[in-house]
C-alpha cells in the first residue's frame, strides 16, 4: 500500500512539473511577443532575464548581456541618473525614467524605463522605445524656433509693406473705377453700334419691298377704276345677264366690292405711308450715312424718338394712355453727335415710361380713387439760356426718386430696377455723351412726391 501511495505522489509530481513547464514555456513566448523589452535585475542592478525585444530595439544579444549590469548600457550622461533610480529600487520604490541607451551601432536610443522590486533581491520592469516620440519633439522644437524666426521676419517686414499695400489698394481702386467706366462704356458703345446696324439694315431692307408697294399703288388704283368702269359699262349694255352671271354676281356681292375696293386701296396707301414714315425714322434715329458731329434740328430728333416710342405710351391694362406734351421753344439747328442725342432722349423717354407704368400698377392694384383722375404726362420743353446754352427739360408725374438713389443714377452699372428690366446703363452712357462729348450738363431734380424731371444742357 505504501508502493503504491508513493508511485501515485511521484505521477502527480511528474504531471505538475510538466504543467509549470508548459505554462512557463507559454509565458516565455508570450513575453517574447512584446515590442517592449522586458527585463529582470538583481539588487546591483545586474541583468538576469531578457526577452527578445532587447536585440530587437538594441542589437545586443541575449546571452552576451546577461550577467552585465545595466547601467553599463546607458548614456554616461545619464548614469547619475541611474544611481538614483538603483537607489529607488532596492528601498523598494517603484521608478519610472527616461534613459539614453547605447545601440550596438553606436546611435543613442530613447528608452522610457518603468520598473517595481519583485523582493528584496530582485526587480523586474520594461523599456519602452520612445525615440520617435523625442524626434518628433526635436523637430518640433526646430521647426517652432524656424517658426519664431521667420514670423520675426514677416513681423518686420509688414509694417513697410503694410503701407505699400494702401497705396497699392488705392491705385487699385482707382484703376477699377476706371475699367468699369471703361467696361460700360464699350458695352454700350458696342450694343449702340450693333442696335444702330441693324436698325438700318432693317429700314434698308423694309424700304426696297415698300417703295414697291408704293409706287404700284396708284397703278393698282388706275387700273382698278378703269376695270370698274368698263363693268359699269356691260351693266348698262347688257343689264339682263345669263343666269350664271346673275348667279356669281349675288354669291360675290358685285356691289359691294364695287364699293369697298377703293376704301380697301386708300387703306393700302395710308399703311404703306406709315412705314415709309417709320423706314424714314429709323435710318434718322441710326443716322449712319451722316458725319458724327454736324449741324441738326433737335426738335426732330426728339420727336422721331417719341414717334419710335409710340407703342410704349399705352398702359398694359390698355386703359390709359400715357400722354406727351411738347413746349418747344426757337432755338437754331444745334452743332452735336445727333445718333447719340437721340440715343440720350431715348434712355431718358424710356426711364420717364417705366416710372409712369409703375404708377399706373400700383393705383390699378390699390383700386385706389385717384386713378381716376391721375393723367400719366410727360412734358417736354426747350429754351436758348443765356444765348450759349440749349436747354432741354423731360419731366414725369411718375415715381419720384429718393435723394439717396439720385447720387448714383449716373453711376455704371446701378439700376433700381428688378433683374432683367434694367442693365443700368443707360443713364450712365446718356451722362457721358452730354458731358463728356458734348461738354455739357445732365441733371436729375426730383423733389415733390410725384415730378421728376432730367435737364440736359449743351453748349450752341
Amino acid at each position: 500500500m505504501s508502493d503504491l501511495s508513493n508511485e501515485l505522489h511521484t505521477q502527480i509530481q511528474y504531471s505538475l512539473i510538466e504543467k509549470l513547464s508548459e505554462s512557463e514555456r507559454r509565458y516565455r513566448e508570450l513575453v517574447d511577443s512584446l515590442r517592449e523589452i522586458v527585463f529582470k535585475c538583481d539588487r546591483l542592478g545586474n541583468l538576469n532575464f531578457l526577452n527578445r525585444a532587447w536585440t530587437n530595439t538594441l542589437g545586443y544579444g541575449i546571452a552576451d548581456v546577461i550577467g552585465s549590469a545595466l547601467g553599463n548600457f546607458i548614456d554616461l550622461d545619464d548614469r547619475h541618473l541611474w544611481e538614483k533610480t538603483l537607489e529607488k529600487l532596492q528601498t523598494g520604490v517603484e521608478v519610472c525614467q527616461t534613459f539614453r541607451f547605447y545601440h550596438q551601432t553606436g546611435v543613442i536610443v530613447w528608452l522610457e524605463l518603468s520598473a517595481q522590486p519583485q523582493s528584496e533581491t530582485e526587480f523586474s520592469g520594461s523599456l519602452i522605445n520612445i525615440s520617435d516620440v523625442y524626434e518628433e519633439l526635436r523637430l518640433r522644437k526646430y521647426a517652432e524656433a524656424l517658426l519664431k524666426q521667420t514670423n520675426e521676419q514677416l513681423e518686420a517686414r509688414v509694417e513697410q509693406r503694410n503701407t505699400e499695400l494702401i497705396q497699392a489698394n488705392h491705385d487699385l481702386k482707382v484703376t477699377l473705377e476706371k475699367l468699369k467706366y471703361t467696361q460700360a462704356q464699350l458695352v454700350q458703345t458696342e450694343k449702340m453700334s450693333s442696335l444702330r446696324q441693324l436698325v438700318a439694315g432693317i429700314a434698308h431692307e423694309i424700304n426696297n419691298p415698300v417703295n414697291f408697294i408704293y409706287a404700284n399703288l396708284t397703278h393698282a388704283s388706275e387700273y382698278t377704276d378703269v376695270l370698274l368702269q368698263i363693268l359699269q359699262l356691260y351693266q348698262q349694255t347688257y343689264p339682263v345677264p345669263s343666269p350664271h352671271i346673275q348667279e356669281a354676281i349675288i354669291t360675290w356681292d358685285l356691289d359691294f366690292i364695287q364699293k369697298d375696293l377703293g376704301k380697301v386701296l386708300e387703306s393700302m396707301q395710308v399703311g404703306s405711308d406709315r412705314i415709309r414714315e417709320i423706314v424714314l425714322l429709323l435710318r434718322n434715329f441710326s443716322r449712319l450715312d451722316e458725319a458724327d458731329i454736324k449741324n441738326v434740328d433737335i426738335h426732330a430728333g426728339i420727336n422721331h424718338t417719341i414717334t419710335l416710342l409710340r407703342h410704349c405710351f399705352q398702359s398694359e391694362s390698355g386703359n390709359m394712355v400715357i400722354q406727351v406734351i411738347k413746349n418747344y421753344g426757337v432755338i437754331p439747328q444745334v452743332k452735336c453727335y445727333p445718333a447719340q442725342m437721340n440715343q440720350v432722349f431715348m434712355n431718358i423717354l424710356n426711364n420717364a415710361i417705366y416710372a409712369l407704368k409703375e404708377v399706373i400698377a400700383n393705383l390699378s392694384i390699390s383700386q385706389n380713387p385717384q386713378s381716376q383722375s391721375f393723367v400719366p404726362t410727360i412734358w417736354i420743353s426747350t429754351e436758348i439760356v443765356d444765348e450759349t446754352w440749349l436747354t432741354i427739360r423731360i419731366k414725369n408725374n411718375g415715381l419720384s426718386i429718393q435723394e439717396s438713389v439720385i447720387s448714383k443714377i449716373f453711376d455704371p452699372f446701378f439700376t433700381t430696377k428688378p433683374v432683367g428690366k434694367g442693365t443700368g446703363l443707360g443713364l450712365f452712357i446718356s451722362y457721358q455723351i452730354v458731358v463728356e462729348m458734348h461738354q455739357g450738363q445732365l441733371i436729375c431734380n426730383s423733389k415733390t412726391s410725384q415730378e421728376t424731371e432730367f435737364c440736359i444742357q449743351i453748349p450752341i
